[in-house]
């Protein structure tokens, strides 16, 4: 018996990092998934995501709110995608 690893779509991940990029959000690897902030946000200001999370939704990714942050998922993507609408240092 083979442990069976679901693929990522690679495609499905990447045009959602470049809409995410284009948009000025920052993109940082992390061992838990890939997490999205703003470099605008800061000083308790959120930056709402709407344009990229309504492209996101189109391309079938599923938000979970919690808060001062999203998580997005979607069934051809193992990697967790974290999007944290606050200051990169977590206010």
């Amino acid at each position: 018996m083979q442990l069976v690893v679901e693929p990522t779509d690679w495609a499905i991940l990447s045009n959602l990092l470049r809409r995410a990029e284009q948009e000025g959000w920052r993109i940082a690897f992390r061992g838990d998934g890939i997490e999205i902030t703003s470099p605008r946000a800061g000083g308790g200001v959120l930056a709402l995501p709407a344009a990229l999370l309504r492209h996101a939704r189109a391309e079938g990714w599923h938000v979970c709110r919690k808060p001062c942050a999203m998580a997005l998922r979607h069934p051809a993507v193992r990697q967790a995608v974290h999007l944290r609408l606050g200051s990169p240092d977590g206010t």
